[in-house]
């Protein structure tokens, strides 16, 4: 088993930089042919077509001076890699991933499509938070959220159903994290999580 110290969960800063969403064209294109993008675990590669995507740029963050990363937001749930990053990351991340292939104005960008999840949440430490009804918010699901370490197997890069659109890795070697830090790519913040 990898030596993790470590695990992160990761966002993007949207007081740094740029998110990118899909072309008004590609948005039709998904509504009238029911094929609305859900990045939930399951293959995409058999049935993706080239998704046409543009920086989110209007008029409340025209003048803030965002930056363009390396790894950008695709609206609140999935990451797009451009090629650099891809090159760089491709290699370790494991069989788990799949590299959709986006066009940004004639560039190659790439979709990460994280398949599967892992079994990893400490449910005997890990507190929920819950509404008014009794069940578990979907804004805040998490009073503490606690991982087990040795319930992760792929220590790159995973998810897990109890956290639903998170993504999280780990400090391990050939990790997100560390190829993120080693590499300087840009883009995403990490958010360090308690574990077991």
């Amino acid at each position: 088993m990898p030596n993790i110290d470590k695990v992160y969960r990761f966002t993007i800063n949207p007081d740094k930089y740029l998110y990118l969403n899909e072309t008004g064209f590609e948005q039709t294109m998904q509504l009238t042919q029911n094929e609305i993008l859900t990045f939930d675990g399951s293959s995409m590669l058999d049935d993706w077509r080239t998704l046409g995507i543009n920086w989110l740029i209007h008029d409340s963050n025209k003048d803030l001076g965002l930056e363009i990363p390396d790894i950008a937001g695709l609206g609140a749930t999935s990451f797009v890699l451009s090629q650099k990053a891809k090159n760089i990351l491709e290699p370790h991340l494991g069989d788990n991933v799949e590299y959709l292939e986006c066009d940004l104005k004639g560039e190659r960008w790439f979709a990460l499509n994280l398949l599967g999840f892992e079994d990893a949440v400490d449910h005997d430490l890990t507190e929920f938070n819950y509404n008014k009804r009794g069940q578990v918010s979907r804004t805040r699901r998490f009073k503490r959220l606690v991982m087990d370490k040795a319930k992760i197997n792929n220590t790159a890069l995973f998810r897990t159903k109890d956290t639903t659109l998170r993504y999280f890795t780990t400090d391990a070697e050939n990790s997100l994290y560390q190829l993120i830090k080693e590499n300087d790519l840009t883009g995403l913040d990490f958010i360090e999580i308690e574990t077991k």
